[in-house]
């Protein structure tokens, strides 16, 4: 009896040790859980538009790759299908890094446009095509083309309001000219114009920030666009006036009064500018009026010492007003400024203008006006790396219209050349343009002892953190004229190529906001 008993009890005892074998080994599995590590992880550097994305719902928002020990959820997939379907450009996304695990999974770390949203979200299995939690978005589409047999349409050039038209422009529109219906701060899209349209482009903004002072300036419209959140049509103006051209950007159509208005030519105070053509000797269709303030001026009389109610006399609106769009002045001397009324050539002379005159100003037809496009090389190295707005810590350097017009290639003769060093050398305008804190909105200087190696103060741009310090950009001119051929085509884009430093000065300055700035030089 004694001996069955501790038979059983050995026999139970043996069991139990075993089942606690078993849970013990369980145990050390699952407490031996493993975590995929990342093997790469570096900054997207495709092209701005590229890296616009949208959430698909299929994948949450973490602190970092979601399979990482520690991650934590930002936005659950519910949160990130609303945002997805949401009619608020804010929403719109961009991605900006991309990590792999050890397991083949790819992570995307993306930011919402407003900012209220920032993590990683998985992207599938590869990093040629988004996946996974995100699919590429464009921010922007073309508009329905426009209903040509719509009476309202077709007549939008003649109305006093442009309403909430969303269809593209009609050819009657799009010879119009339009002032900004309600002049003033409002950050609507209505009010003030922009570098693009409003939250379709990450961290691009306003081109001014106040349109009082252009109540009475008329524009045309050079492109169309629209939101693709919103579907609201969006046009980019251009100043009829060059005195105006800092107002150039993006604005809501409906921000807009149309109607190119009926030319009022009072011969007792006004003087018709023309525009001939030396290539076709033809004149061409645009015109522009010198109307003066002063009381009681009569047909034939003379103009000098008149002046319009920007106190602008006949010769100066004439240099002001600038060549139409696609011609510029025909100089007499090549070396000679397009601001200098003797070196043009007015029939009959600005100078003997009497009130009722039409003067004509010879024009010829020119290329575009010189893109630039950044790139960057390091120490002695001369090989050049392409930088997007995205390697510059505040985006490509805003430049004023003013400097823009000043200090780049206007184009010229279609078949003529421009020299590269006399435009961008380093002692050419642009540069000291580049490098002027009242022309130029995001540059600024570090201190020497801030980067190894450096002899003096540097002034330049910052670009992105690396581990615990910043990049930074200085402009190299020298740099810049080895990397093009010495003399370019007209309209031809220039390569930039700036240094690049590593500074421990890691204090981001913030744009300049007292200068109206814009980065139409750049190449798209």
């Amino acid at each position: 009896m004694n001996n069955r008993l501790k038979k059983s009890l050995f026999t139970g005892l043996a069991a139990l040790g075993f089942v606690a074998a078993a849970g013990a080994v369980n145990a050390t599995t699952a407490n031996a859980k493993t975590y995929a590590k990342v093997v790469s992880n570096k900054k997207l550097t495709t092209n701005a538009n590229d890296r616009n994305v949208n959430f698909t719902g299929n994948s949450a928002l973490y602190t970092k790759a979601g399979t990482l020990k520690g991650a934590r959820v930002q936005a659950s997939k519910t949160t990130l299908s609303g945002l997805a379907s949401s009619t608020s450009s804010k929403n719109n996304v961009r991605a900006y890094r991309v990590a792999t695990t050890n397991r083949g999974s790819v992570y995307y770390k993306v930011v919402t446009y407003d900012g209220q949203y920032r993590g990683w979200i998985y992207g599938g299995k590869s990093t040629d095509s988004f996946g996974g939690g995100v699919k590429s978005y464009n921010t922007t589409t073309d508009p329905k083309s426009a209903d040509m047999t719509s009476t309202s349409s077709s007549s939008a050039a003649s109305t006093s309001t442009t309403s909430s038209q969303t269809t593209g422009l009609t050819d009657a529109q799009k010879a119009a000219t339009y002032k900004i219906a309600t002049v003033g701060t409002a950050n609507d899209g209505t009010q003030v114009t922009y570098t693009s349209p409003a939250w379709t482009q990450y961290k691009q903004g306003r081109v001014m920030t106040d349109s009082t002072k252009y109540k009475d300036a008329t524009f045309k419209i050079t492109d169309q666009t629209t939101r693709t959140r919103e579907g609201d049509l969006w046009v980019k103006i251009e100043a009829t006036d060059q005195a105006n051209s800092a107002a150039n950007g993006w604005i809501k159509f409906s921000g807009l009064t149309t109607g190119t208005p009926a030319e009022t030519f009072d011969a007792n105070k006004s003087v018709k500018i023309a525009y001939r053509d030396v290539t076709t000797g033809k004149t061409l269709d645009k015109t522009n009026t010198w109307t003066t303030t002063t009381a009681n001026t009569k047909q034939g009389d003379t103009t000098i010492n008149n002046v319009d109610n920007s106190g602008r006399s006949v010769s100066d609106y004439i240099t002001n007003t600038g060549a139409p769009t696609g011609y510029a002045f025909k100089l007499k001397s090549d070396s000679g400024s397009q601001s200098d009324i003797n070196n043009l050539t007015v029939t009959p002379s600005a100078d003997s203008a009497k009130f009722g005159d039409t003067l004509t100003v010879d024009v010829t037809p020119v290329a575009a006006t010189t893109k630039v496009k950044f790139s960057y090389s390091t120490g002695s190295n001369t090989a050049t790396n392409s930088l997007s707005a995205s390697d510059f810590a505040l985006g490509f350097p805003g430049l004023t219209a003013s400097a823009q017009k000043e200090t780049l290639p206007s184009g010229g003769d279609v078949n003529g050349v421009y020299n590269v060093d006399y435009w961008f050398g380093k002692n050419s305008g642009f540069a000291k343009a580049l490098n002027d804190a009242n022309k130029s909105n995001t540059v600024t200087t570090i201190k020497a002892n801030t980067v190894k190696g450096a002899k003096n103060d540097l002034t330049g741009f910052f670009g992105n953190m690396t581990g615990s310090q910043r990049y930074f950009y200085v402009y190299d001119g020298d740099a810049t004229v080895k990397a093009n051929a010495s003399a370019l085509k007209n309209g031809s884009t220039v390569q930039l190529v700036f240094d690049r430093y590593t500074t421990s000065n890691t204090q981001l300055n913030s744009k300049n906001a007292d200068i109206n700035t814009n980065t139409d030089y750049v190449a798209k």
